[in-house]
Order: C-alpha cells, then structure tokens, then sequence
C-alpha cells in the first residue's frame, strides 16, 4: 500500500514501534493525534496506551479499512482533510505523531494550494515557504498542539537544510526550545531514494533552548553513531548543521572570518541556460552533418568531461571532440535564418515538430532558438557534486551551460593561485557546512552559499598549481590532494585545527554518502 502520488510510504513497524515508546516516555499524553493514519500503523501501537486517540485519514475507503480492524473505543477515526482540519478545529493534542506525506505543491489542486496558503497566513509566514505538504502539516500540527505537548514526525531530510525551509525552521525555533534530530546512517525508504529524519519538538520549563542530534544506524539499531548539541549558535541557518557541536561551528566561523570570500573573487553568474541541451548542444559529427561550424561556440554541459584535472586547456578540449564528445553550442542569436544551411534549417523543424518551442526557457524569447549568451568566466564551479567540489581554471576559454557558475576575478586575483587554494581543508568543509544534498548523496551549493564561501588566498607559485594538477590528472586520493594544499595554504593553522577540520569534514561525508 505505497502511492507515490498521494506521498503514501508507510513507516516502517519497527521505526513505528520506536517513535511512539519513545514520545510516550517524554511527555504526557491523554489526548494523542494521528494526522495521516494510512494502514492504521502509529494507531495499532498507540492504543497499548490508556490515552484517546484521534486519527485523521482523507482516504475514505481506508477509513472503512481502520473501522474493520481497529474497534477500540478510545480511537476516533475522521475522514478529512487535515488541513482543513487543523484550521476549523479548535481541539488541542499533548501528542501530535505520525510520518505526513510528501507531496510537492505541483501535483496539488488549486483548492488544495489555496487551504495550505490560507495555513501558511494563520501563522503569518511567507508563502514562499509552501512548496511541499509536509511544511502544512507541521504548521496543521503546532495550531493543534497543547502548550505543553509534543510533535514528532517523520520528515524529509530536506527539511533540515533547503533554502525555502529556512524561515519555517527559524520559527519553530521560536515555538519550541527542545528540538530533537534524529537521522539514520543507512536508508529508511531505499526504494525512493527519499532521505528522512525523525524531529522530535517541545516545551520543557527551565531549560535554554537546544537542538539535539542523534545519528543511529538504521531502523532496528538506535545506539547513537554521532551526537552533538546546539546551544550558543542559535538559531541555525539548516538544522543540518547540528551535526556539529557549538565549539566546530565557532572554529568554522572563526576560520571562515579571517580570510577571501569568493564574493569578493569577481563578477560570479550561472552559465547557459538553453532549455534543450539535447537539441542544442551537439558534437563533430553533428556539425559536419548540419553544415553549421561557423555558428558553433565550444561549451561544457556535464562536469564528467572536466572532472579529474585543475588547468582546463584547449588541448584538452580537442580531445573531447576528438572522442566526439558534445561539445559545442549553436548560436543563432542575430543569426538571418534564411541564410543557414538546408540541413541546418530541416534541424530546426525537427526542433519545433518536438516542439521545443513550447518548452519553458524556449517559448519566452522572441525567436525560441536564440538562446541568450552567458559570457564564460576565469573559473568554473561545478555546483553539483560527489566527494569532492570542483573549481577549474578556464585555460581553454569555453562556456558552460548553468552545471556550474563562471567567475571572472578582478584584477588582483589570480586564477591558477584561486583554483590552487580552493582544495583545501576549510574551504572543502565549508562547502559540506554551507550547501545541501539530495537523494543518493549529490551534494549541491545554491549561488548565495557558493558565494558565501572562503578561501585562504595567497599567490601560488606556477610549479605548485602545475604540480596539484598532474596529481588530479593522476586519480590521487582526495586526502594526498588536501594534504598538499593545505601544506601550503593554510601552514599558519596548528594541527589541532587542521585535525578538527578533517573530522568534520568527514562526518559530513559519512552522513552524505551513506558510507
């Protein structure tokens, strides 16, 4: 009984059985909710307790599945909406418990978006932050909960660190001064790729407020792995970052203050949005075919084809188009399109029969194949990654499409001393500290936390950059890599500090790629 649509993936018994022994032990609890009771899991476990329970579930067919089996007195069953719910309802809980669905506000209806909007301005929040409906179920939850009672849901893990999500947490911060994290070092849902926490939140007279976070190994085993508080550096940014205790966040910051942003490196955009890489970035092959060389410009499209070198050449990109890998852009801006080649213009039929020119980024400019022309940079940040972040001298001077943010450095920085010095040790933590990741562990920095990122900048002597680049080009370990630059760049820090850096570097790592 899964649904991706209905965002019905159902807990897991064991994990089930831990959340409701555990919320019982915490706080008490007469009145307990159940906001999307599904099969009836968190009910068949929650009614071993004296307390009365109220269980929520919008499937009408799965209510009359809950009345079969589940006859106890002390459960109300309720076919709503629950966001409906929770705004006419003035009934209070001490428990709030349950795993909401995840459902992007995409696939919801118009009257849907409409209630969760009308949640979201209850609680004078902006709308900004509705872009899934778990963000209304807790919002739901708080207005139904007691002063004293609890909420525990099991939530995305994105919840801990996406942008959109950053006001809502900052105003459960405000709400509650116990927040309790807990996340699983192996997968709760590995058939989803959908990564997932359990947040623990409530009031606790006579103590400051905390964020505490428990790293268990999976749903069977809740020894804790890793564990840290939060006190002094409240409110976080993304509760992510309680994977950290106060004392490495400041060391972080302290570090972070003292040296180069890359704010200040230079002009920084996104590259080439084209809207259909597939039609518009091609190969050799295919520009000897269309007779279009003339109108070509050499571009990047997947940091695969950069990935193990630091000085990006023209030697390097004529070996992708030996390999006929897809590495050129047609540029038909101010292009007279009576003029172009007959297979060049039989393409672009083909484009429009595929109706590219519908498509999103296409259909907003004039003529839909004229895609705007983003200038390259000095350096390129690929903004998406695995175990290491890349930045690579442009040496070549080609562009990219908008995998990675071009840097065009002002004048007293040199780009082969900003590539060197990016590779290390705080830097390379600081992206862990300042980005998100997804599914399947890639992790990703949004422009703004790109930005916000530091570098011990300092001039690099020619050898050295040359010397860090064979050693990509030779698949060296990523510790050899650090090793080196931090030998040269950050020779100023003591090895307790550089000790701290690599381990939180590596928990970081640990929890991301799931190793």
């Amino acid at each position: 009984m899964e649904d991706k649509q209905t965002g019905s993936f159902y807990t897991p018994k064991s994990l089930v059985s831990y959340m409701s022994e555990y919320a019982m032990q915490k706080v008490n609890a007469p009145t307990i909710l159940e906001p999307s009771a599904g099969d009836g899991r968190f009910i068949d476990v929650l009614t071993d307790y004296d307390s009365s329970i109220d269980a929520i579930e919008i499937d009408a067919n799965k209510i009359e599945y809950l009345k079969s089996v589940c006859p106890n007195n002390n459960v109300q069953l309720i076919c709503a909406n629950f966001i409906k719910y929770s705004l006419k309802s003035n009934k209070k809980y001490n428990l709030i418990i349950g795993n909401p669905p995840y459902i992007t506000k995409k696939v919801l209806t118009e009257d849907e978006r409409a209630i969760s909007i009308e949640l979201i301005k209850y609680w004078s929040l902006p709308d900004s932050i509705f872009q899934n409906l778990w963000v209304s179920f807790v919002l739901g939850a708080l207005k139904l909960l007691n002063e004293n009672g609890a909420i525990f849901f099991v939530l995305p893990f994105e919840f801990l660190q996406v942008h959109y999500a950053e006001k809502l947490r900052n105003f459960l911060e405000e709400k509650f001064n116990l927040i309790e994290i807990t996340t699983f070092k192996e997968s709760v849902f590995p058939d989803i790729e959908q990564d997932v926490c359990l947040v623990y939140m409530t009031n606790i007279s006579g103590i400051k407020p905390i964020v505490k976070y428990t790293t268990v190994k999976n749903i069977d085993d809740y020894n804790p792995i890793e564990y840290s508080e939060i006190r002094r550096n409240k409110p976080l940014k993304k509760w992510s970052n309680s994977i950290l205790n106060d004392d490495e966040i400041e060391l972080l910051m302290n570090l972070s203050n003292q040296y180069t942003k890359v704010s200040s490196l230079g002009n920084i955009s996104p590259g080439i949005v084209t809207g259909a890489n597939d039609f518009f970035i091609i190969n050799d092959s295919d520009a000897e075919r269309l007779n279009c060389k003339e109108l070509l410009i050499p571009i990047i499209q997947k940091g695969s084809s950069v990935s193990k070198l630091l000085l990006f050449a023209k030697d390097d990109f004529l070996e992708l188009t030996e390999l006929n890998k897809k590495v050129w852009m047609l540029n038909l801006s101010k292009v007279d399109i009576t003029n172009i080649s007959g297979d060049l213009k039989n393409y672009l039929s083909e484009g429009m029969i595929r109706e590219l020119h519908k498509r999103y980024k296409c259909g907003q400019r004039k003529r839909w194949h004229d895609v705007p022309i983003i200038s390259s940079g000095d350096l390129m940040f690929f903004k998406r990654y695995n175990k290491l972040p890349r930045l690579i001298v442009n040496s070549a001077d080609v562009y990219t499409t908008d995998i990675s943010y071009n840097i065009r450095l002002n004048n007293e920085f040199d780009a082969h001393s900003v590539a060197f010095c990016f590779y290390n040790s705080l830097t390379l933590t600081l992206c862990e500290y300042s980005g998100r990741f997804y599914g399947g562990g890639v992790a990703e920095l949004v422009p703004s936390e790109f930005k916000s990122l530091s570098i011990p900048y300092k001039r690099i002597h020619k050898s050295s950059v040359k010397k860090l680049d064979r050693m990509l080009r030779e698949n060296k370990t990523i510790e050899e890599i650090v090793k080196y630059v931090d030998g040269i760049v950050l020779n100023d820090l003591s090895p307790n500090d550089l000790d701290v850096l690599k381990k939180i570097r590596e928990k970081y790592l640990i929890r991301r790629l799931k190793q």
